[in-house]
């Protein structure tokens, strides 16, 4: 069955209203609820959202979030364990030609490890690593 990782860049537009990739993250997210294709994310991911969140705009919106993230039945949240972030330490200095945030690289590790071959994120990062975005 097929799998797709859901990136901060993409929770984060789909909570804030005044994103500029808002409309497009709605969008795209009610595609795959319908399909019920299971979604993964990290614990990075979501710490980063809720936070990102909260900065730019309140904590009733960031609590919002987290409550959704935390309760929908189809989002399973990875936890970044001793051995993901080993790798994704020898990763990080294996990509000498690019500045990918650690929690990308952590990202790339996952999705590896989980065999997900499709993420909805907008960072192009995720591209130049190899994974085949949702658009």
């Amino acid at each position: 069955m097929e799998k797709i990782f859901v990136d901060t860049s993409s929770w984060v537009a789909l909570f804030v209203e005044n994103d500029r990739n808002h409309k497009k993250a709605v969008s795209i997210f009610e595609d795959v609820r319908s399909s019920k294709v299971p979604i993964y994310t990290s614990d990075y991911c979501i710490d980063e959202t809720i936070t990102t969140i909260l900065a730019r705009g309140s904590h009733r919106e960031s609590v919002l979030a987290g409550e959704a993230l935390f309760t929908n039945k189809l989002i399973k949240i990875v936890g970044v364990c001793p051995d993901y972030l080993q790798a994704a330490w020898e990763l990080c200095q294996k990509y000498k030609d690019k500045s990918f945030s650690f929690r990308d690289v952590t990202s790339f590790v996952i999705i590896k490890d989980l065999n997900i071959k499709r993420a909805f994120a907008f960072d192009r990062e995720f591209i130049q690593a190899g994974i085949e975005l949702i658009e």
